[in-house]
C-alpha cells in the first residue's frame, strides 16, 4: 500500500551520521556563490570603515599642509598663531580676523565666535589671494580652533 505524503508537510533537516562527523543535509536560501559574494562584500564594507577612521585620526584636518606665502591659491593649509585684530566687514557680515599678520576670512562669522586680541588660534581654511594679498578663506567659524 503506497504512502500518501501531505502536501503540507515541511521538509527538516536529515542526520546523516558518518563514522568520522555528522553531516546535515541544509535547505539554504543562498547559495555557495552567494554566501561567498556575502562574505565579500561585507570584508570591503569592514575594510573602508577602517579606512576611513584611520584617515580621519591620521589627518585630522583633511590632509592640511602650513601655510607659507608662496603657497598656490586653493591649497589647503593651516595657521597656529595669535588673533592680532579683528574686524566685521560692512555687507554680509563676515569676519576678518588678522592672525600672526596674516588676515582670515570667514564667511558669516561676525556674530557666532568672539575672538579677543592675543588668542592662540588654529585655524584651517584655502588660501586665496584678495586685492594682491594673500589670505586664508575658511569655510565657516567652526574651523577657527581657540587652542590652550
Amino acid at each position: 500500500m503506497a504512502s500518501l505524503e501531505s502536501p503540507l508537510e515541511v521538509s527538516r533537516p536529515q542526520n546523516k551520521i558518518n563514522h568520522f562527523r555528522v553531516t546535515y543535509t541544509q535547505n539554504s536560501m543562498l547559495t555557495h556563490p552567494e554566501r561567498r559574494a556575502l562574505g565579500i562584500m561585507a570584508a570591503v564594507i569592514l575594510l573602508l570603515a577602517v579606512l576611513y577612521v584611520g584617515t580621519i585620526y591620521l589627518f585630522p584636518d583633511g590632509g592640511a599642509v602650513p601655510y607659507q606665502d608662496d603657497r598656490l591659491d586653493g591649497a589647503l593649509v593651516y595657521l597656529e598663531g595669535i588673533v592680532l585684530d579683528t574686524k566685521i566687514t560692512s555687507t554680509g557680515g563676515h569676519l576678518i580676523v588678522n592672525v600672526s599678520g596674516v588676515d582670515v576670512f570667514v564667511p558669516e562669522g561676525g556674530a557666532e565666535l568672539i575672538l579677543l586680541p592675543g588668542d592662540y588660534v588654529r585655524v584651517v581654511g584655502k588660501v586665496d589671494t584678495y586685492a594682491g594679498k594673500k589670505e586664508i578663506v575658511t569655510n565657516g567659524i567652526s574651523d577657527i580652533r581657540i587652542l590652550v
